[in-house]
């Protein structure tokens, strides 16, 4: 995505007549389309400083340029919320006519592929889906600027909509920011619409919706001899139907792999590795999690030459792992160890083990985690 450096825009780029000036029209335009099938980020946040600044008195002031993006931002998620929505049907409020007049247009655009509905269901979807957007872009202020944020942001009262949009500078009902602009995002929301790849992603059907679920790892049997079996079953892929010496789970798709085996040894950047290091980088961004059936064994893998064993989720009767399954005895999902393992990796505390495991155990530096 071609990137443009909005934090340095200066404020005379912003006339009266038009508060977006080119540079922001032409990144929103390709930052929404770009973003559409995986969400928008909070990292679009880090293009410019801050939204709340300190002036000369060092007092906090508002600075335009920054708030004219975030709301153009804002505007941009709420269409991909509004496109994205179930809904079913009744009637409404002014925030409620604002996201239907919202949601008319769109459909003036798609025509037959966004349905008729209800205007109070749109204003409670749209309500639900841009809430988690608000909140991470106010932490996100928050610990860059350490602008204190308004006492009823801290608790869970009914007013935290209304202190949220206060914090980052928005009106209570995000729908006015459309209304008061509409002549010029118009266009701009023309030219979302008809993107080539909007039409065709909403009529196939699994796209994301808001709000959007958490991650979460693949679902464990809770008797590990259903794994047993599963892995018993599975043949290396590259030598003609033989069994897998030592298969190998991803906790986060699901795919089971040939570890250990020069036959399904991969090349990734001029280097072979083996079938985990390669799958890191095509399910983890480098980084994985893998349990090794035959061993119970949890294994994290970071990048080629970094990885570490971690007691697996798989206990005895006697609360007890069978790492390398020496003993024999019955083991049963514990769902609190497994729900640490997924805190973990939801956290990115997986390198973190990783380093710690190897300061403390200077043999885990000397294994070829590559090969695995």
């Amino acid at each position: 995505m071609r990137s443009v450096a909005v934090g340095v825009i200066p404020h005379c780029a912003l006339s009266i007549r038009n508060p977006f000036s080119n540079s922001i029209n032409e990144m929103i335009t390709t930052f929404s389309m770009s973003t559409y099938k995986v969400g928008l980020k909070v990292y679009s946040v880090l293009a410019y400083t801050s939204v709340h600044s300190l002036d000369q008195s060092g007092r906090h002031a508002v600075d335009s340029a920054h708030v004219h993006l975030l709301h153009l931002i804002t505007v941009a998620h709420l269409v991909q919320v509004l496109l994205t929505s179930n809904m079913g049907t009744a009637k409404g409020s002014q925030e409620e006519e604002l996201t239907c007049q919202l949601y008319n247009t769109l459909r003036k655009h798609l025509g037959s592929v966004l349905p008729e509905v209800a205007s109070w269901q749109l204003w409670r979807c749209v309500k639900a889906g841009v809430s988690p957007f608000l909140r991470c872009a106010a932490l996100f202020f928050h610990y860059l600027n350490s602008t204190a944020p308004p006492t009823d942001l801290l608790g869970t009262g009914p007013g935290q909509w209304e202190a949220l949009c206060s914090y980052l500078s928005l009106p209570s009902n995000p729908l006015q920011l459309y209304h008061n602009q509409q002549t010029l995002l118009e266009p701009l929301i023309h030219s979302w619409c008809c993107h080539s790849s909007v039409r065709p992603t909403l009529q196939g059907g699994g796209v994301n919706r808001f709000p959007r679920e958490s991650n979460r790892l693949i679902d464990l049997p809770e008797d590990y001899s259903v794994l047993i079996n599963q892995a018993s079953s599975f043949t290396c892929p590259r030598s003609g139907g033989d069994k897998s010496r030592a298969p190998t789970l991803c906790l986060v798709c699901g795919a089971m792999l040939c570890s250990q085996s020069y036959c399904c040894q991969t090349e990734v950047d001029g280097e072979d590795v083996g079938a985990c290091t390669a799958h890191t980088f095509t399910c983890g961004a480098g980084l994985g999690l893998f349990l090794r059936v035959r061993e119970s064994q949890v294994l994290f893998v970071a990048g080629k030459t970094k990885g570490c064993f971690y007691p697996p989720p798989y206990l005895d009767d006697y609360g007890e792992t069978d790492q390398g399954l020496k003993r024999g005895n019955p083991l049963h999902l514990c769902v609190e160890r497994y729900r640490k393992i997924e805190r973990l990796w939801r956290q990115h505390g997986i390198a973190e083990v990783i380093g710690h495991a190897q300061e403390a155990n200077q043999t885990l530096v000397a294994i070829d985690w590559q090969h695995l």
